[in-house]
């Protein structure tokens, strides 16, 4: 049944206007079947969108896109429906019977008032008080929540601490590869949940990875069955960790259409600076050359007025009028209004600044002389990088022969491969996105499986590391030593061998350690060797103060996320990920409400080669449009370091 309809779109000069269009729905697709000129890019913004005019079977001069939550969404409000309405209404306020902080109270006020929503809550807020509250007075009585697989520990025991109503509501946990897994089979006989909450939602950043589409689906299917009656809260602390766009796919698992951009790339071409970059081998594609952070640069080229080539000069052929640009990072905290809740710790809670500390490492000639040499010998800059941080952290992985094992490259030895007739030198080994008419022209032939020889078996590797000399053991004795009348101290490490490294100094130096490593927790005490037989649980050894020195150690990546470790006053990083979200995340463990505040807390950074301060930097640079993205005014403020707090540098002891 065709539509007529009326829908808004923007003239040449910037005005206004409401054109006549004719829409269809079917087949999976709202098709276009009249539509003006001027309502093209409007269009082409939508998910799926498609020319038809050019089709092989029946071509028709139309435009078709996706019948979808956000390309209806998306229609609605070009046809003046006030689909924002529901986001632009004052929170309903409620009574809480528990001591919820006022920002507490904000948070579960939006979570009840509009339901689908982002809590965007720096870490230590307590986010996970607030969404407890939204699933009691919900009326829900079944709830998923997803996260981390490290998290979920943490989560069960904070809900049993606050009293959570387990005996009305039932709560199913889950991480998110076994959410993946959940959805993937939902057939629409089991029962589907009212409410879904996504813990730590900047993990599902990637609107292509699978846990993001699992989400997505999930929550569209709420939107489906419960419409407004449905809940789904994202919570994270770190929302956009890498760059601005990193806000795209956790708006579109809230809300599909909010964001008016149909995609990541759209939205990277609003917020970024980018130019026509070509090669031979994949032809003219568009780069980022910078991001709109500061309406001083120029729109078109994107630099500053004193840097770009903005002066007249008869000689220079770049030379053009400088253009002001708009901020468009910072207006994403206004776009975002409605179905994001920014709230930022030093707003919310009265606690002490973080203090920071660098204690530098000095390297020895012969680190220096190896440092060099695996420079040069590095095949490329991210290889030597990564060689230079495992040579800081005191070791260097090796890969070994330990014996054989099965071929998986091949079943019987041998593999397909497609030769040219016309030049027999060229030899293809895989056709799958080659043009099918060019792939009719090849031979298909078989040959040994380049893998194993045709012997069906490969040599089995394994990964050790040598460990070598490193003056960061001294510094965390040193650290140790400090914090022996506390009994409590965090170590995070970017590598399991420099995890291992640490266990086993913390031991020796005689702390317990409960270690978090790959999603799994385990405590090593000095008076018991291995964990198997301590019938604590790890969080709980920890917490206990029976125990008078427990050390935790962590990669931040699966340590330094939903964990409360306010019992230390001190973080050190042994050295650090190229994630920023992982440092920023893991720094606030220990930074939070149930901190001594007396004590505080120091942030140390153990520096001994220059691969441990350029990471640093990378933190920072990222850091710095995280927070301008959640409304942070950062004129003057000195990025000497990855926090804002006081920095001491001071050399280790030999």
């Amino acid at each position: 049944m065709i539509e007529n309809v009326k829908l808004t779109t923007r003239t040449d000069s910037g005005s206004l206007i409401r054109v006549a269009a004719k829409i269809e729905r079917r087949d999976g697709r709202i098709w276009f079947v009249e539509s003006p000129f001027s309502l093209k890019d409007e269009i082409k913004a939508m998910r799926g969108s498609r020319w038809h005019g050019f089709d092989d079977e029946n071509p028709q001069k139309m435009w078709s896109v996706e019948d979808c939550q956000r390309n209806r969404f998306q229609l609605a409000f070009l046809m003046g429906e006030q689909v924002f309405a529901r986001f632009d209404r004052p929170l309903m306020r409620h009574e809480y019977a528990r001591p919820l902080m006022p920002h507490q109270r904000d948070l579960a006020d939006a979570g009840l008032t509009y339901h689908y929503q982002i809590f965007a809550a720096e870490m230590g807020c307590g986010k996970t008080l607030a969404a407890q509250e939204v699933m009691e007075r919900s009326g829900v009585d079944l709830w998923w929540w997803a996260g981390p697989k490290t998290s979920l520990p943490n989560i069960r025991r904070e809900l049993r601490k606050w009293h959570f109503a387990f005996d009305r509501i039932q709560v199913e946990f889950f991480t998110y590869e076994g959410l993946k897994t959940v959805v993937d089979h939902c057939d629409g006989s089991q029962p589907l949940p009212r409410g879904f909450i996504c813990d730590e939602s900047s993990r599902c950043k990637n609107a292509e990875a699978q846990r993001s589409k699992a989400c997505q689906q999930l929550a569209d299917m709420i939107r489906e069955k419960y419409g407004n009656d449905g809940y789904v809260i994202l919570m994270s602390g770190t929302p956009s960790p890498k760059t601005p766009v990193d806000w795209w796919s956790q708006c579109e698992i809230a809300w599909p259409g909010f964001l008016k951009e149909g995609s990541p790339k759209a939205m990277e071409q609003r917020l970024a600076f980018m130019v026509d970059q070509s090669y031979e081998s994949v032809g003219t594609f568009k780069k980022r050359i910078g991001w709109k952070d500061d309406q001083r640069k120029c729109n078109k080229c994107g630099k500053l007025r004193e840097e770009g080539p903005h002066d007249s000069c008869d000689f220079d052929e770049e030379y053009h009028a400088f253009e002001p640009s708009k901020n468009e990072v910072a207006l994403l905290y206004e776009r975002l209004k409605g179905l994001a809740i920014v709230k930022h710790k030093k707003d919310c809670l009265n606690l002490p600044e973080k203090r920071y500390r660098k204690i530098v490492c000095k390297p020895t000639p012969s680190t220096l002389r190896v440092a060099q040499a695996l420079v040069d010998s590095a095949v490329n800059a991210v290889t030597g990088m990564t060689l230079l941080r495992e040579l800081s952290d005191g070791f260097q992985y090796r890969d070994i022969k330990d014996g054989v094992t099965r071929c998986t490259h091949c079943t019987d030895g041998t593999v397909d491969e497609w030769v040219d007739p016309s030049d027999p030198e060229r030899v293809y080994r895989s056709v799958d996105l080659m043009d099918p008419e060019f792939v009719a022209t090849l031979v298909r032939q078989t040959a040994p499986c380049p893998a194993c020889g045709g012997t069906r078996e490969v040599p089995k590797i394994t990964r050790v590391s040598n460990e070598v000399p490193c003056p960061k053991d001294a510094a965390l004795r040193m650290l140790l030593e400090e914090n022996e009348e506390v009994g409590r101290i965090v170590v995070f490490a970017g590598f399991t061998g420099s995890v291992d490294r640490i266990v086993r100094l913390c031991l020796s130096q005689g702390w317990d350690v409960v270690r978090c490593d790959q999603g799994e927790f385990q405590v090593f005490s000095t008076d018991q060797e291995g964990g198997d037989d301590i019938a604590e649980e790890p969080l709980d050894y920890w917490a206990n103060m029976e125990h008078p020195k427990v050390a935790f150690v962590a990669n931040p990546e699966s340590g330094g996320m939903s964990l409360t470790l306010a019992e230390a006053r001190t973080a050190v990083y042994w050295s650090n990920s190229w994630k920023p979200e992982y440092r920023v995340q893991s720094e606030d463990r220990i930074h939070r409400k149930g901190m001594d505040e007396n004590l505080g807390c120091t942030i140390v950074d153990l520096i001994h080669l220059p691969s441990d301060e350029r990471v640093l930097e990378v933190i920072r640079a990222n850091r710095r449009l995280e927070l301008m993205s959640l409304g942070e005014i950062l004129e003057g403020v000195d990025w000497t370091d990855a926090g804002d707090g006081e920095l001491q540098v001071e050399e280790a002891v030999a």
